[in-house]
C-alpha cells in the first residue's frame, strides 16, 4: 500500500511542475507580447512625428521673402520721416525728423509690391540710384502693412505725396512682384508699359527677374557645396 501512495505522489508532482512550467510560459509570453506593442507603439509615434516634421520643412522652405510676415497692428501712415540709407532699388532705412534734427528708431523699409533687381544684379546699380533720387532729402510717409520674417516693415512710401512704389514700376526700375500683390491692375499695367518702351532695365537684353536671379544663385551655390 505505502509503495502504491508514493506512485500517485510522484504523479501529482509531475502534473503540478507541468502546471507550473505552462504558467510561466504564459507569463513570458505576455510579457513578450507587451514589450512588442511598446516598441511598435513608439516606432509609429517616431514615424508619425517625422512625417510631420518633413511636412513641416517643406512647407517652410517654400517660403520667400513677404512669407511669415506678420500683421501690423492698427497699421498708420507714419509722418514725418526721411531717407538714411538706401541699400538697393526696393530697400531703405527711414528716421523721424523733428525740429530739423532724426530722433527714433530707424526703421528698415522693404518695399511692398516691388521687386528691384538685386545689387550684384545687371540694372541693379541704376535701380538704387533712381530710388535715391526719389526720396533723398524728400519727406516721407510709410504707409504700413506688415513685417516680413527679417523683421522689415512692409510699407508703400510716399515722397512729397508721390507713390514711390508706383513710381519705380512706372519708370522700369523695379519689377511689380506679383505674388505678393495680385490683382494690381495698375500696378500691371505700369509694368506692361514699361516693358513695351523699353524703359529702365527693360531697355537692356536678356533681363532677369529677380526672384528667379536669386533662385539661380542659391542652387549654383547648393551645387557647389555638394561638389566639395
Amino acid at each position: 500500500m505505502a509503495t502504491k501512495r508514493r506512485k500517485r505522489t510522484g504523479r501529482s508532482s509531475k502534473a503540478g511542475n507541468e502546471k507550473l512550467i505552462a504558467a510561466i510560459i504564459t507569463v513570458l509570453l505576455a510579457i513578450f507580447g507587451f514589450a512588442y506593442n511598446g516598441v511598435n507603439s513608439g516606432f509609429g509615434k517616431k514615424r508619425a512625428k517625422t512625417s510631420n516634421s518633413k511636412k513641416n520643412t517643406a512647407s517652410r522652405s517654400t517660403n520667400t521673402n513677404y512669407s511669415n510676415s506678420t500683421p501690423i497692428q492698427n497699421p498708420t501712415i507714419l509722418k514725418g520721416y526721411q531717407a538714411i540709407k538706401v541699400s538697393d532699388g526696393d530697400t531703405i532705412n527711414v528716421q523721424k525728423v523733428e525740429n530739423g534734427k532724426f530722433t527714433g528708431e530707424i526703421i528698415k523699409i522693404r518695399m511692398f509690391g516691388i521687386d528691384a533687381p538685386e545689387k550684384s544684379q545687371d540694372y541693379g546699380s541704376e535701380s538704387k540710384q533712381a530710388l535715391e533720387k526719389m526720396v533723398n532729402g524728400k519727406t516721407l510717409e510709410i504707409e504700413e502693412k506688415n513685417r516680413d520674417r527679417y523683421g522689415r516693415t512692409v510699407a508703400v512710401v510716399y515722397a512729397d505725396g508721390k507713390n514711390v512704389n508706383e513710381e519705380m514700376v512706372k519708370n522700369g526700375n523695379a519689377w511689380w512682384y506679383q505674388e505678393y500683390d495680385k490683382n494690381d491692375a495698375r500696378m500691371q499695367a505700369y509694368q506692361e508699359n514699361a516693358k513695351k518702351n523699353k524703359l529702365g532695365l527693360f531697355g537692356k537684353r536678356g533681363y532677369v527677374e529677380p526672384w528667379n536671379y536669386r533662385r539661380e544663385k542659391k542652387a549654383a551655390a547648393t551645387g557647389r557645396t555638394k561638389s566639395k
